[in-house]
């Protein structure tokens, strides 16, 4: 099948100490310059790329000449940053550059948790973000959407309300995506004690996500129907079809040329090949692998992700999650919590 989403990893290094980024122990390095363009190359019907790995994407002494490459291909450029280095400089070239979309990591708006998680400072971030919207509205751009990626820890799964609150304050217009934290074992291997306790069960993550975006899809429909690389990729994705986009329509580069099938695998015995292979052999361990999930299986590098889990999940078992956390929701809802 076509490789049209392509996300390649930048660098593994960053100014941030979050605990439950893999990339923390990994060697810290960048992505070659000729190696991106390989890999442009390598799959010439590339629609969209994210620039975002286990590293501060910005970091990397390139990263504006790789937005500038895939640009004047056509190829449409989003990322996920910290937001600690969109300074006026960086400001200015995102503009210029023409990305369609920046998210903004965070899992609270309190200072305090914010700087015991991430090791940055939550103020130097929203001066940041201000700076960026502000140079943005002057200009009477409609892009870059901006938003927030949210990880849902256990100790802060009661901080999106003040999330939510944050992203009005700074009138963001890109949407709040979350996600549980990762249970998949490249990221667990990881995890020190405290943060192996973080880790939500299925059912309350489950629930907090729905009930959190409940009130969050409102805000801004245009961020749902054109919100940057995985909205687009995920695009009329259902669960327990017993598909995974990634598998149809994407892939992964880490900043040394692994090829993976999705970004959330680390194990490099699990890789389809390396930027450069032959495009038939990638293609057939890919095949292999939406076979065994449409089979109903969990392929061997997919254990612990929730598109696998919902895939393969029975759609009446699917049906009554979704009722006990409708039902909760709406119990909430009615109380005015």
């Amino acid at each position: 099948m076509t490789i049209e989403f392509l996300q390649i990893e930048p660098t593994t290094r960053c100014n941030f100490t979050c605990g439950f980024c893999c990339g923390r122990s990994m060697t810290q390095s960048d992505l070659d310059i000729a190696l991106f363009e390989r890999a442009l190359a390598q799959w010439p019907a590339l629609r969209h790329i994210e620039l975002q790995g286990e590293g501060e994407p910005l970091l990397h002494p390139r990263f504006f000449d790789m937005l500038a490459l895939a640009r004047e291909r056509g190829i449409v450029v989003s990322f996920i940053t910290n937001g600690s280095l969109l300074d006026d400089s960086a400001v200015e070239r995102v503009l210029v550059g023409g990305v369609e979309k920046i998210s903004v990591s965070l899992e609270s708006a309190d200072p305090e948790t914010f700087r015991a998680i991430r090791g940055g400072k939550l103020a130097k971030v929203i001066a940041n973000l201000e700076r960026l919207m502000a140079a943005k509205r002057r200009r009477g751009l409609a892009l870059p959407l901006v938003g927030f990626s949210v990880t849902m820890l256990r100790s802060t799964k009661d901080h999106l309300d003040g999330i939510l609150a944050l992203y009005q304050r700074l009138a963001l217009d890109g949407g709040i995506t979350t996600q549980p934290l990762q249970h998949m074992p490249g990221y667990t291997a990881g995890y020190a004690p405290e943060m192996a306790a973080e880790l939500l069960d299925e059912h309350e993550a489950d629930y907090r996500l729905v009930r959190f975006h409940t009130k969050v899809r409102p805000l801004s429909k245009r961020a749902w129907s054109e919100g940057g690389f995985y909205a687009r990729l995920m695009a009329g994705w259902r669960p327990t079809s017993r598909r995974c986009p990634w598998l149809e329509r994407g892939t992964y580069v880490d900043r040394d040329g692994t090829v993976t099938a999705c970004c959330m695998i680390k194990d490099a015995t699990q890789a389809l090949g390396r930027v450069g292979d032959p495009p038939e052999q990638i293609e057939a361990r890919r095949s292999a692998m939406r076979d065994q999930l449409a089979r109903g299986e969990v392929p061997a590098p997919c254990r612990g992700c929730e598109i696998a889990r919902y895939a393969t999940t029975g759609k009446l078992d699917l049906v009554r999650r979704a009722v006990r956390v409708g039902l909760r929701v709406l119990q909430d809802v009615a109380v005015g919590s």
